[in-house]
């Protein structure tokens, strides 16, 4: 099973990854998201278990 998350350029959804990390959840893509104002990542996770 897979999930998605945004890592906002402000720190926020920083806290869902590191839990999901912790859960065993495992990085399988990041997307990187430039704009003029802002830096945003889409992170793809892939279920450990």
């Amino acid at each position: 099973m897979q999930r998605a998350l945004i890592i906002q350029s402000n720190g926020t959804g920083k806290d869902d990854l590191e839990e999901s990390l912790r859960e065993g959840w495992a990085v399988v893509s990041i997307t990187v998201n430039n704009g003029p104002s802002y830096n945003d990542f889409l992170i793809i996770l892939e279920d450990g278990t």
